[in-house]
């Protein structure tokens, strides 16, 4: 069955980047047309428009993909002056959760980007060959005399009132945990990850720039994105490769905090120590370094997981690092990652089983790769949490979760998933 919409034979394209001589403040910059982003520290990217695209879907979704980019990329006439990451020719990424997903998994390439990188502002210009001049140069409609003119400022909206619609009640909620617990208990599996979804409704609507500049103001630390109908800033890397190396960073166990609070030194302590929170954390990190064994070498872990503070959370991470072998691209170490421990469970494919009985919507966009590569095959791909899809003007599905182990107290596990949809929730309204 075919899984890409796409024609057999790539176009052409002609892509420019240049190094721009002004200071860029991205956040200020975040147009609202905009097609895609990828931000962190203030620095990353922000594409306009599409000079091309991709869907796929369906179990070869991954390699499908990489395929058809790798022939765009080996068609290409690239001009990049500036060499640094995220220049020439980029596409942005966002797949689906199942492989029988009905959301297509989808590739971008947009028609400008507006970057900074190490506080290095660049431009990148993408046109099919034939809008070309004979000379090879862009023609001057995509070539302004100002950058300003594709990457206005960020509109500034009050937040908006919104009404919250949890899929469960509290109660119903915390069944399903129970479960899944029981599902555990019975050997069906050694972790699994429910989430919870929520439907808002906003009275006005918000620009998507708006809400990427509020997510990436409240929560620097993350990798705030946007692709198609995702948007959401997460604080987990699956894939970042530059160069042959590869960095992914795991997240599995979790203690909630009030907002602007963190965790006392005991209870941090309490934390990094607890069975349940250390088994779950095992699981995470098996399941990244076991699949990638025939995709590196060299892979290394942290020793013992470190905690890693956010606003309203904290988190057991851990950090593993490796040596790409020949050939092997961001896109193939995130489609072989997916969907790791940290947001299916253990073994995969009964928690993922289990995952399909036990939830009433499909995933679509969340907990799946989401992220950017470039033509040599490097780029970052993250794990698309803390996040929302974007169903119409007005109303939007914020979705989080968490893994459940046994010994899982159904309480605390709905806590937690409600605290992970705090940053979507607080950057599209308030609630009266």
């Amino acid at each position: 069955m075919p899984t890409s919409d796409a024609p057999a034979d790539p176009p052409s394209l002609r892509v420019r980047t240049v190094r721009l001589e002004d200071d860029v403040d991205l956040l200020t910059h975040l147009p609202r047309d905009l097609t895609a982003a990828w931000l962190r520290h203030g620095q990353g990217m922000v594409g306009v428009g599409t000079a091309w695209t991709c869907s796929t879907s369906g179990p070869d979704r991954f390699e499908d993909a990489s395929a058809r980019f790798r022939e765009l990329a080996a068609a290409a006439r690239i001009d990049d002056e500036v060499g640094a990451r995220g220049t020439g020719l980029i596409a942005f990424g966002s797949f689906s959760y199942a492989a029988a997903s009905p959301r297509p998994s989808t590739l971008l390439v947009p028609r400008a980007i507006l970057g900074v990188h190490d506080n290095d502002p660049f431009l990148t210009l993408v046109a099919p060959a034939q809008e070309t001049e004979a000379d090879g140069s862009v023609p001057a409609p995509l070539e302004p005399t100002d950058w300003r003119d594709l990457f206005g400022s960020t509109p500034r909206n009050e937040r908006t009132r919104v009404q919250i619609d949890p899929d469960h009640t509290p109660d119903e909620y915390q069944e399903l945990v129970r479960r899944a617990l029981g599902m555990i208990e019975e050997g069906a599996a050694q972790k699994i990850v429910l989430s919870e979804s929520s439907t808002v409704h906003l009275e006005q609507t918000q620009p998507v720039a708006t809400l990427l500049q509020r997510l990436a103001d409240s929560y620097p630390t993350t990798w705030v994105y946007h692709l198609a109908d995702v948007i959401g800033a997460t604080p987990e890397m699956l894939a970042d490769t530059e160069q042959g190396r590869l960095f992914s960073r795991v997240l599995a166990g979790s203690r909630p905090v009030a907002e602007g609070a963190e965790l006392a030194e005991q209870d941090r302590r309490a934390f990094r120590s607890d069975a349940k929170e250390l088994a779950e954390h095992a699981f995470a990190i098996d399941s990244v370094t076991s699949r990638l064994a025939d995709l590196t070498s060299e892979l290394t872990a942290s020793v013992e997981p470190f905690v890693l503070r956010l606003p309203g959370i904290e988190h057991l991470a851990s950090d593993v690092t490796g040596q790409l072998r020949e050939g092997v691209t961001s896109l193939d170490v995130a489609g072989r990652l997916h969907p790791s421990a940290a947001v299916s469970g253990t073994p995969r494919e009964a928690a993922d089983a289990a995952i399909a009985e036990l939830e009433s919507r499909d995933r679509g966009g969340y907990a799946s790769p989401v992220g950017w590569m470039d033509a040599e095959g490097d780029g970052q791909w993250a794990i698309a949490l803390r996040m929302a899809h974007l169903e119409t003007p007005t109303r939007v599905r914020v979705q989080s979760g968490g893994g459940l182990v046994a010994g899982s107290d159904p309480v605390l596990e709905h806590a937690e998933a409600l605290a992970k949809s705090r940053p979507v929730l607080r950057a599209i309204g308030r609630q009266e």
